[in-house]
């Protein structure tokens, strides 16, 4: 009996304890959930507020990407790419002979004006997504003298039907139509090839 009235008098003050509707204290930026039980009340703080290996305290600040340093940087990493896509249209430059017509020479300029076009529309894209600084800066690193006698010698081309547009679909190469846009093709040199991908 006296065990009976010791659990009943403990749950009593348990009740009296915990019973609802009593002052609240103002919530402490340590503890994980607000006072009300809602996890988004207050400003609890995380442990992603806490821990700086899970990010606390903030990164370093975003790079600005339209910074001359910060796109310089971004060339760098690109340049060999562009070398490549370069060196791969070099030897076609001044080229004009009739073996330009024969299908081991011609796929390779194909290529090779897809390569180059290839490259430069999309670094020209990525750079654009920069700012007006991006644009700028990107438009002045491929208007070197090569890449305007790259764009003569493909206008040359093309006009004289050397190279046969069609292998180069203007939804994949923009840039090689803006290059073009204005070109009368007068001729058509050289017989279709029998084998490309289109």
């Amino acid at each position: 009996m006296r065990a009976a009235g010791l659990i009943l008098a403990v749950l009593l003050l348990l009740g009296v304890a915990l019973r609802p509707g009593g002052q609240r204290l103002p919530l402490d930026p340590d503890q994980p959930i607000a006072a009300d039980g809602s996890p988004t009340a207050g400003q609890a703080r995380t442990i992603f507020d806490t821990q700086p290996l899970l990010g606390a305290f903030g990164g370093p600040p975003r790079p600005d990407l339209d910074d001359p340093k910060e796109l310089q940087a971004r060339a760098d990493i690109d340049q060999r790419w562009v070398d490549n896509a370069r060196d791969a249209i070099g030897p076609w430059i001044y080229r004009k002979d009739w073996r330009l017509c024969e299908d081991g020479d011609r796929v390779d300029l194909i290529n090779a004006v897809r390569l180059y076009y290839d490259t430069r529309g999309r670094q020209k894209a990525s750079f654009a997504l920069a700012g007006p600084g991006g644009k700028a800066f990107i438009e002045m690193s491929w208007a070197t003298p090569l890449d305007r006698d790259i764009d003569a010698m493909v206008r040359h081309l093309a006009a004289t039907g050397f190279l046969d547009t069609h292998y180069v679909p203007a939804q994949s190469y923009p840039e090689f139509y803006k290059v073009i846009a204005h070109t009368e093709l007068i001729g058509v040199e050289c017989a279709p090839l029998k084998l490309i991908n289109r």
